[in-house]
């Protein structure tokens, strides 16, 4: 599980990057932690799409841990809910 930091900026984005695929390359399942994300910029949501994307072509889906308003409304503001949902899964 990969636990998301409170800042989802342009500036912290290439480290987010990193990570995500560090993740991709260890596990099979992408788990993500939104629970502490506070704030959410349009480079951070277009790369948790790029993940969704990925994921599609290869029959898996992100599963979300917790939840964040910041995110979720970051992510309804683009018009992108119905392809990028961080509900929660557990």
């Amino acid at each position: 599980m990969l636990k998301l930091p409170n800042e989802l900026s342009i500036v912290h984005v290439e480290v987010l990057h990193q990570d995500l695929l560090s993740e991709l390359n260890n596990s099979r399942d992408i788990c993500l932690d939104i629970s502490d994300v506070m704030s959410a910029d349009t480079a951070s949501v277009q790369l948790l799409c790029a993940l969704q994307k990925h994921l599609l072509t290869i029959n898996q889906k992100i599963a979300w841990v917790g939840s964040s308003d910041a995110l979720t409304n970051a992510i309804d503001q683009l018009g992108l809910s119905e392809y990028l949902a961080p509900e929660s899964t557990n």
